[in-house]
């Protein structure tokens, strides 16, 4: 039965391949792909689930095809079954099942009918790709995936504003996801040596072995994860962006952020729970923040005017719970926990536009005042302090601006000054020593060399920081973030017996995608198209093809899985050394502002309103 594993990734990756060929005025081959690709998995995981009953609950592994092997590393997709699998799989099939058989009239003749139904093909390929996965690098491949397929729904009305904006902040925290997960298989690489399969920690646990017994892994490793997780269910203090996520089309919203998505940061939990199994320091900081999280998503939904910003609040509560009950080791009681929240808030927002139809007179005339004013007392004030707060959604979005986001845009705003022909003058020299250096190791001092990785990672995030505050030319924050990545790869080739093989598949990538996305960006400047990032423009209305291209290479130049540029990452991370904090710090920070100054170029370019005035433009506000 562990061959059949793959049935469940090639099922959906069918399924897109057909949606995505099929005509576009063809709605009911595009939904009925779709329902079909669904049902058929989900029949698959009723007959797997039976014969896993039957054999005793026995876990199934299958070794998935190896997509790169050297002497030190190994990067492989594996395929792994068992309860939490069994649970997740059944849950998210059926709900994907009923969200396009509810969608296929929902979004009948919409425009981006076919680009909806896409996205949710490669959504479901991907949270299969999430449950099946066998070991840390599968998962990678279906959380980025899904990542992506976030910024493609939120952004679906994408002739208005708010949902370009709004897509683009809710691709920063997945964004700090992303990297953070790939620092947490670095870590674990360094730790075990080897790939990580979670049938050797299911294993260990049920041995009784203590997986991770050295300082300070023993509460790094679970604590990176803990904050991937935190990101993706939007716990505190990232819950700040689940509600600006509704802005896509309410069917979206249900599969994504009311029962599927956001609950991955649990799923993730599940699986590194027996790194922690003994950590009760730990249990006791998850307990911490479920307990935080639900106690201030609740009062926040209780005030919000918004009927899918209540529910998206509503499941955050719950999903603090739900980390509770897996730091106390009661998994089967977050598995029911997660099954009932899940299909209970993707009914409440798949009715939610009735509801507020129905109830639309209610809300204007129904109106009863308070009988009593406690405002002068002390729990009247701590009440009113509270609701203020609440309102405020605990400053929860205006923090992270003020704490992370406005000190980068500082320091890339001061280094901006250098300008595009001091960049020439500066970078580019130093870029061409390093790389000679780098191939002639021995005419350099050990001292010299043992700092110049920190020089050219430092070097590269500067570069990354001038082109996230660009405000003029896309070309020049284009070439900024290559130039970025070119220091990257440059810096990790210091370390001591490092292949060079590794480099250049890093850089495969990388190369095409560059020249091919300044080509797109030269072209249409050349037609007399603006494109400053100062502003949306627009111009997927008028250049379609050239949006799919450019968005192609903004995937590749950012690691996604299409390119090797995505096992490169990994590679580069794997020769980092532990003692290299300043190398880890800068080249993490430099994945993180390179892939949103990439996907802000794209939305800037290619979405939001046409700037000329002859396209329709929607409200500023939906």
């Amino acid at each position: 039965m562990s061959q059949f594993l793959s049935y469940f990734i090639l099922v959906p990756l069918l399924g897109l391949l057909v949606s995505a060929s099929a005509n576009k005025r063809a709605e009911g081959l595009i939904a009925w792909t779709a329902m079909l690709t669904a049902g058929l998995n989900l029949v698959g995981i009723l007959t797997l689930g039976i014969y896993w009953v039957l054999g005793g609950f026995k876990d199934y592994h299958f070794s998935g095809p190896v997509l790169y092997s050297s002497s030190d590393t190994t990067f492989a997709i594996d395929l792994f079954f068992d309860g939490t699998t069994a649970v997740f799989t059944f849950v998210g099939s059926l709900i994907t099942l009923f969200d396009c058989i509810f969608s296929r009239y929902y979004i009948h003749r919409e425009k981006g009918f076919k680009r909806y139904f896409n996205n949710i093909q490669l959504f479901y390929l991907g949270i299969m790709v999430i449950l099946f996965a066998g070991n840390l690098e599968a998962l990678f491949v279906g959380w980025e995936i899904i990542g992506i397929t976030s910024f493609f729904l939120i952004a679906f009305y994408r002739e208005r504003y708010l949902p370009v904006k709004n897509a683009l902040k809710v691709v920063s925290f997945y964004r700090v996801a992303d990297v953070f997960l790939l620092l947490g298989i670095w870590v674990c690489h360094h730790y075990f040596h080897h790939s990580i399969h979670f049938t050797d920690w299911q294993l260990a646990r049920e041995q009784g072995t203590t997986i991770i017994t050295e300082q300070p892994y023993i509460f790094l490793i679970p604590l990176i994860f803990l904050g991937v997780a935190l990101v993706k269910s939007a716990q505190w203090p990232f819950s700040s962006w689940l509600p600006r996520a509704m802005e896509g089309p309410t069917s979206s919203s249900a599969i994504f952020y009311g029962s599927l998505s956001v609950h991955i940061g649990v799923f993730l939990l599940m699986r590194t729970y027996p790194l922690w199994d003994e950590n009760w320091a730990f249990k006791a900081l998850v307990i911490a923040s479920g307990v935080l999280t639900s106690t201030i998503a609740t009062f926040t939904a209780r005030v919000q005017s918004s009927v899918k910003t209540q529910i998206g609040y509503s499941s955050i509560a719950q999903i603090g719970l739900m980390f509770i009950e897996v730091a106390l080791g009661w998994q089967k009681l977050a598995l029911l926990h997660f099954a009932s929240n899940a299909f209970l808030r993707t009914y409440q927002l798949l009715v939610s536009p009735s509801v507020l139809s129905y109830l639309i007179h209610d809300q204007f005339f129904n109106f009863i005042p308070p009988q009593h004013n406690f405002a002068n007392t002390f729990w009247g004030k701590l009440r009113m302090s509270v609701y203020v707060m609440s309102i405020k959604e605990w400053r929860m979005d205006s923090g992270m601006y003020q704490w992370f986001w406005k000190p980068l845009k500082w320091f890339g705003n001061k280094a901006s000054v250098i300008g595009l022909k001091g960049a020439l003058f500066i970078f580019v020299p130093l870029y061409l020593l390093g790389l000679y250096f780098v191939y002639h190791k021995g005419s350099l001092p050990e001292a010299a060399t043992s700092y110049l990785p920190e020089i050219m990672a430092v070097a590269g995030l500067l570069l990354v920081l001038v082109a996230f505050v660009e405000r003029t030319d896309a070309r020049r924050a284009w070439a900024l973030i290559v130039m970025n990545q070119l220091f990257v790869s440059l810096a990790v080739a210091f370390n001591e017996q490092f292949d060079f093989g590794q480099v250049h598949l890093f850089l495969s990538g990388i190369v095409i995608s560059a020249v091919v996305g300044f080509l797109v960006l030269n072209y249409l400047v050349k037609q007399g198209e603006s494109i400053d990032l100062d502003k949306f423009h627009g111009h997927s209305y008028e250049h379609a093809k050239l949006s799919v291209v450019f968005i192609l290479m903004c995937l590749a130049l950012a690691g996604f899985p299409i390119t090797p540029t995505f096992i490169g990452e990994d590679l580069l991370l794997s020769h980092i050394h532990e003692d290299q904090i300043v190398l880890t710090v800068t080249t993490g920070l430099g994945f993180i502002v390179g892939g949103l100054a990439i996907f802000r170029i794209y939305g800037r370019i290619f979405l939001g309103p046409h700037e000329k005035g002859y396209h329709e433009v929607a409200y500023r506000s939906s």
